[in-house]
Parts: C-alpha cells; structure tokens; sequence
C-alpha cells in the first residue's frame, strides 16, 4: 500500500488534505477490530475517533515503512480493551440480555452471534484474519503472543464456531 506511505509523508508535513482518503481506505478494518472486542456500533465509532486522533497526533512518530494499518489496528485494539475493561462493570439488565438474539434467531448475514461464541481472544484473531485480511504473523505481532500461539487460537476458535453450526455446514 504505497499510498498509505504518501498520506503518512503529507500528514508528518502538516497537509491533511488527503485524511478522507486515507480514512476511507483504513476504515473498515480499524472498525472490525474494535466491534471484535466492544460489540457496540456506538462505542466503536468513538473508539474509532480516537484512534485516529491518537494516529495524527503521534504521527511524527509514525515511520512510513511501517504497516499503517497494522499500527492503527494496534492502537484502535488497546482503546476497545480499555473500554471493554470498563464496560464489563457495568451490570447489564435482565431486559437487556433477553433483547440479544440467540443463534437461531440472528440472520444468516449476521456472524456477530458465532463470534459471540468465542472467547475474546479467539474472537480477535479471527475478525483480524478473516475479515481484515491480517497474516497471523502481524496478528502475533499486534497481540505480542507467539505465532505458533496465535495459530493454535484461530484453529481452536474454528472448531468452536463449526461445533456450534453444527449441521449447518
């Protein structure tokens, strides 16, 4: 992505004239990161500002030659643990939790409920691999676990979710 590397250049020169683009190209996969973890569209968009709020203000500490990408996926990922780590105190109402559609009640289109399934980290590294196309070598790197570890979560991960399709497949 020779362009991400040009919008890093303009933005370390102070031109965000080009920031609609760059967002528009990094979007989708910032925002699966964080609705991995945060499961609220509200939340992710928040988290989302301030990921990037966060990348424009440390730019000049941002290498081009880095995986942009990567790097903003790292800092929306410890923004949507933080913001998980406070939201699991809050204690949910009954209504609430009879409100989440079970298994056979979500649509075919909605994979949110098998994700749902898994543990958080399971549920990272899939969304990472599947949905934003990472090597599960930058996926190691971004959740500082071993390769061979991440490797051994996705397949685990897998397995739970074709376990719970049953016979679905």
């Amino acid at each position: 992505m020779e362009q991400i590397k040009d919008f890093v250049v303009a933005f370390k020169n102070h031109d965000y004239t080009t920031f609609d683009r760059f967002y528009d190209l990094t979007k989708k996969k910032v925002f699966f990161a964080v609705i991995a973890i945060v499961r609220d569209e509200d939340a992710a968009s928040d988290i989302m500002q301030e990921t990037y709020m966060s990348f424009l203000n440390n730019i000049d500490k941002v290498e081009p030659a880095l995986n942009v990408i990567a790097y903003l996926t790292t800092i929306a990922r410890h923004l949507a643990i933080n913001q998980y780590n406070k939201d699991k105190r809050i204690v949910w109402s009954d209504e609430l939790v009879q409100s989440i559609p079970s298994a056979e009640e979500a649509n075919d289109d909605d994979i949110f409920w098998l994700l749902d399934v898994l543990p958080q980290d399971q549920r990272e590294i899939v969304v990472m691999h599947v949905i934003n196309d990472m090597t599960f070598r930058e996926i190691a790197g971004i959740m500082k676990k071993p390769l061979g570890t991440v490797l051994w979560l996705y397949q685990k991960a897998l397995k739970k979710m074709k376990d719970q399709l049953g016979d679905d497949l």
